[in-house]
């Protein structure tokens, strides 16, 4: 599965159309990222199609948590880490983490089409070279090809449909313990040394060979190392 590259001359789906201010918002938002500088949340959001804003809460990384949990997988033994963004949504972790840690790339993978173009979008207008994003299934994702994961309780929607982002995707409790498991024995199989951050969620994610390291945000992100 190849990182999606394509020009930004296409029609995003309806329900995720962005207006021209939308657009012009993004590219101060990301402006003021790359000096260093980071938006409020408020600013960020109002960036994100109209639709979407109503998950920004529930699904979309905060800013400051983005910026701790990047620098808890970009300072490991590696010194450019590759760093996997499970359920990447519509990029802020990837693009807020990018523009701070030049020295790592980030890649997000996420299944739904429309959050992956509106992703695209935003990648187009940030002028990072150390971001990309997968339109796709975690289980054709090999982890092996990374030292740090992302985790913000990517699979919970399925034991919860309410909380869904929107009805483009099938959702059934079977495939969280599916999921959980298959991310569960990639993460099993990495180097020592490799990070994990969960943000959210009860940890069904993680192997029972990674060490709790550190907690903050009122313990709900948590960082984990492999041993």
């Amino acid at each position: 599965m190849a990182i999606k590259n394509k020009a930004i001359n296409y029609r995003l789906p309806l329900c995720y159309e962005m207006s021209s201010a939308e657009i012009q918002q993004i590219k101060g938002v990301l402006a003021q990222l790359r000096r260093g500088d980071l938006p409020t949340d408020l600013a960020f959001d109002a960036c994100m199609p109209l639709l979407a804003r109503r998950h920004t809460s529930t699904h979309f990384t905060p800013v400051d948590v983005a910026v701790e949990a990047a620098q808890f997988l970009c300072s490991g033994e590696w010194p450019n880490p590759k760093i996997l963004d499970v359920g990447s949504g519509m990029g802020k972790f990837c693009l807020v983490a990018g523009a701070m840690f030049e020295q790592a790339h980030f890649t997000g993978v996420e299944q739904r089409k429309g959050l992956c173009d509106v992703a695209d979008v935003l990648l187009e207008y940030s002028d990072l070279n150390n971001v990309g994003f997968l339109c796709g299934n975690i289980m054709n994702v090999r982890f092996v090809d990374f030292q740090g994961v992302y985790l913000y309780n990517p699979f919970y929607e399925h034991l919860q449909p309410f909380s869904a982002i929107d009805e483009s995707i099938e959702l059934d409790a079977d495939y969280y313990e599916i999921y959980c498991g298959y991310v569960r024995k990639q993460l099993q199989s990495m180097p020592k040394g490799t990070r994990v951050v969960t943000y959210f969620g009860g940890g069904d994610e993680i192997p029972l060979n990674y060490d709790l390291v550190k907690q903050s945000f009122h313990n709900d992100l948590k960082c984990w190392q492999r041993r």
